[in-house]
């Protein structure tokens, strides 16, 4: 993940704006990274002002801001992890595939 750009919205509260990287394992670590930030206390004292991200980055903001979008930041986390599982190999056919050697 890219680091944060911060400002102040005049009210106290300091704005972010998240960048979310993708690509395999990158997109994994981005995934923990918002369901833990998202569910922190230590982010009351800050506005998520937008969030961003290239391939499954993307999906990661964009299921990290519907929660943001409905009040409840913790909620990220619980989306973050029904989303992967429903993309995770669990038939004896798609584990064999994900072991397949490549050409």
């Amino acid at each position: 993940m890219g680091g944060p750009v911060v400002a102040s919205d005049g009210g106290g509260r300091r704005r972010v704006v998240i960048a979310c990287q993708g690509g395999g394992s990158h997109t994994a670590f981005t995934a923990g990274v918002l369901k833990r930030l998202l569910g922190a206390d230590e982010l009351t004292g800050y506005e998520v002002a937008g969030l961003s991200g290239t391939s499954g980055g993307a999906v990661c903001a964009l299921l990290a801001w519907y929660a943001l979008l409905d009040g409840d930041p913790a909620r990220a986390g619980q989306l973050l992890d029904r989303f992967w599982a429903d993309n995770s190999a669990r038939a004896p056919a798609e584990m064999l595939v994900n072991t397949w050697p490549g050409p």
